[in-house]
């Protein structure tokens, strides 16, 4: 099993690499040996850790033992994916086979070398929250590869974890614990600034309320006054609803009725209120032309826009979309049936049938065939003049 753990500087990768890594080793019974971890102590740790000198062969280690590999871009790094791929590379293919599992350490997944990375059988990324001592660990079956984009964790398992400071003696690290210091950033304090400025201006505006309530300066006329306003306010409702002309023998529909007519069914789409019924009968109905793409650059280019689908070791993007340009999201298997084999459309006349013939002529311009005699068959070729509309296609 290969594992490929990833972080910023200062984010916890190696600390946790070693917590969870020790822990695992310890329930198993498991040997641990490792390479480039800085100033490690074994004794300090529960299970059995042996540090190793070359981690170029690393498969001559024992059979069932674990690897760790610090900053392990500097050994399995990328390289010109031409060549053959040396053979501390190419013996992860069968690793499984001595039982082994490696754990490299390292800050970008893009650094280790590409076929590690089609290998790889987890990627765990560790993002640290506002510089503190909490961190938020991903974990996924593939490598995810652009690590400073957020949106790229979506599919990830994703869990909080907190840096365990009785680590921090177990290796030498240059991020000590005073280095853990929770930082806000800016926009927070703004944000928090905002938010207390709101609720002062809310409770000013209750308090000017309440003051004004408690002020006995209501007069006489006041009520008559605001029952002849309401009344004001539904004549003109109505005069909108019922206007002069319409029809006087039915009564005016209530504001309530008239609110509702005016709502959208989906609150997004506006032409979705029942007053728009008449006006967004179907015109045409949607046809779905698909598109599929194998090619690298275009796949890099839209991997947040579209779908990537791997098969294999190559990867695919495919799409349908609609003749207005609008796109419509189907299954990858539908998609590529139609790229490849079309899909039958029912709305399409047979070339020949009724609904494919040619148009009858307009009024005024009115085609006759000489008469033949009763019996007698036609002769020669047989020419229907057809007259020209532009923009109309006969086929």
């Amino acid at each position: 099993m290969l594992y490929i753990r990833t972080g910023k500087p200062g984010h916890g990768k190696t600390l946790n690499t070693i917590r969870e890594v020790d822990e695992k080793a310890f329930n198993e019974g498991r040997p641990v040996y490792f390479h480039n971890i800085n100033g490690l102590k074994p004794e300090l740790l529960r299970a059995a850790w042996f540090h190793f000198e070359d981690p170029e062969l690393w498969f001559q280690l024992p059979q069932d033992s674990i690897i760790v590999v610090d900053e392990a871009q500097g050994w399995f790094g990328a390289r010109d994916t031409r060549g053959r791929p040396p053979e501390h590379i190419s013996r992860f293919e069968t690793m499984r086979h001595q039982g082994h599992e490696v754990h490299l350490v390292t800050q970008d997944p893009r650094y280790i070398d590409v076929h590690l990375r089609r290998l790889c059988n987890g990627h765990i990324h560790y993002w640290r929250v506002f510089k503190s001592s909490q961190l938020l660990r991903f974990e996924s079956d593939s490598v995810i590869e652009k690590v400073e984009v957020k949106s790229s964790f979506k599919d990830a398992d994703k869990k909080t974890v907190r840096l365990d400071r009785k680590f921090f003696s177990v290796y030498t690290s240059s991020n000590a614990s005073h280095h853990f210091q929770t930082k806000l950033p800016t926009k927070f304090l703004l944000a928090g600034a905002v938010i207390l400025g709101a609720v002062f201006m809310v409770y000013r505006a209750y308090e000017r309320y309440e003051l004004g309530k408690e002020q006995p300066q209501l007069e006489a006329s006041a009520p008559a006054a605001e029952k002849g306003l309401v009344e004001q306010v539904k004549g003109q409702v109505g005069s909108l609803i019922n206007p002069v002309g319409a029809a006087t023998d039915k009564e005016p529909i209530s504001p309530q009725k008239y609110l509702a007519l005016r709502t959208p069914r989906i609150p997004d789409i506006p032409s979705s209120a029942p007053i728009y019924d008449e006006l967004t009968k179907p015109k045409t109905y949607p046809r779905l032309s698909c598109v599929m793409s194998r090619d690298e650059g275009y796949i890099e280019r839209n991997r947040k826009r579209y779908r990537v689908v791997r098969a294999g070791d190559r990867a695919y993007i495919c799409e349908c979309f609609t003749q207005q340009g609008t796109w419509h999201k189907t299954s990858f298997s539908f998609c590529k049936n139609t790229v490849e084999h079309g899909y039958f459309d029912p709305a399409i006349a047979d070339r020949g049938s009724g609904r494919d013939q040619m148009p009858e002529p307009r009024q005024g311009q009115q085609q006759e065939a000489a008469p033949q005699p009763p019996g007698q068959p036609q002769k020669g070729t047989l020419v229907q003049g057809v007259p020209f509309e532009k923009g109309r296609f006969l086929w």
